[in-house]
């Protein structure tokens, strides 16, 4: 499969994808907020939720399926369909 390929069917799939590097942090196929604090932000992906975890956290960019938020990142956690957490 060529490089081109994976990516388009990374962009196909309709699950989480987060993308995290300094202070800045991109949340891709978001279908609603659920909380904003200066701590914390959680986003619902249809049938999983992600949590990212910091201090500082703002939201700088809502689009359509994709929110962008900046601050000191810390962790990320993610909630599966039966209330699964898996931390990274």
């Amino acid at each position: 499969m060529s490089i081109k390929d994976e990516l388009l069917f990374d962009f196909s799939i309709r699950m989480p994808r987060l993308l995290i590097g300094g202070k800045t942090g991109i949340l891709d196929n978001v279908k609603k907020i659920v909380l904003i604090s200066e701590n914390n932000i959680v986003v619902d992906h249809g049938k999983r939720y992600s949590s990212v975890n910091g201090s500082g956290l703002c939201v700088k960019l809502i689009e359509e399926e994709r929110i962008i938020i900046t601050g000191e990142i810390y962790s990320v956690e993610f909630y599966g369909d039966r209330g699964d957490i898996h931390e990274e």
